[in-house]
């Protein structure tokens, strides 16, 4: 069985049709996905609908999904807070009622069985779509005795956009990195894929080339009107975050 983990699309419709046609090439059997589909991106519902027509067997809600909920209860403040709350209103309007709403609906971590294993499947942490794990997470911290008690083998969780596969104590983490946007350096997007023969799960990180320039090019002309858009820009530049965010 072939698994295909993406997570943190951030609207680049792009991007993500480039890894599910990688996926459909590659046979892949079911798409797991762990967060950050709409937001910090031009094409939030497309992108939501590309994916669920795929019909992903996880879906995980991640933080900046989370964002659009409290939109019409939220007043902003200072300037800063006016424009991410116009950045997040450009989201907000861009996407169909019926889909924001089962986007609220998706739990920010869940638990199941691949083969005889049991995984976790979360954005950040289980706990928290705000917290990461990573390797050099310290022996003995809050969230490392937490994942030491989890009798899952392997989680799979996405947040930092660095694609990663190491054992954390016991705990094989997996992290396929970021469709939208990489902070590792790599300016194509990431995603693992998962071949499970025999019980064994056999892990790769693939990237994947899409018409990078042409989604840059777009974003860098809609920072005319929302200038958040100018650290999307960075990313995709150069494949870090934008030191100035």
């Amino acid at each position: 069985m072939k698994l295909a983990v993406l997570s943190d699309v951030h609207g680049n419709y792009r991007a993500l049709e480039a890894v599910l046609l990688d996926t459909k090439e590659l046979g892949v059997d079911h798409i797991l996905f762990l967060g950050d589909l709409v937001y910090m991106g031009l094409d939030p519902q497309p992108c939501f609908d590309l994916l669920m027509t795929n019909k992903p067997l996880v879906t995980i809600k991640g933080n900046t999904d989370a964002t659009i909920e409290g939109i019409k209860g939220n007043v902003p403040t200072s300037d800063s807070e006016k424009e991410m709350h116009k950045f997040v209103r450009y989201t907000d309007i861009r996407m169909k009622q019926e889909s924001k709403q089962l986007l609220k609906t998706w739990s920010i971590s869940q638990r199941g069985e691949i083969g005889n294993d049991p995984f976790i499947f979360c954005h950040g942490s289980p706990y928290s779509f705000n917290e990461a794990i990573t390797a050099d997470m310290k022996v003995g911290s809050e969230l490392y005795d937490k994942l030491m008690g989890e009798d899952a083998s392997v989680i799979l969780c996405g947040h930092t956009h660095v694609p990663a596969d190491f054992m954390l104590g016991e705990k094989r983490i997996i992290n396929p990195g970021a469709v939208g946007y990489s902070f590792d350096g790599d300016v194509r997007p990431s995603y693992a894929l998962l071949d499970i023969q025999n019980q064994r799960v056999n892990a790769i990180i693939r990237r994947v080339d899409y018409d990078r320039e042409m989604y840059l090019s777009e974003v860098e002309h809609a920072t005319h009107s929302f200038r958040p858009f100018a650290s999307l820009a960075y990313a995709l530049k150069y494949g870090r975050p934008d030191p100035k965010a």
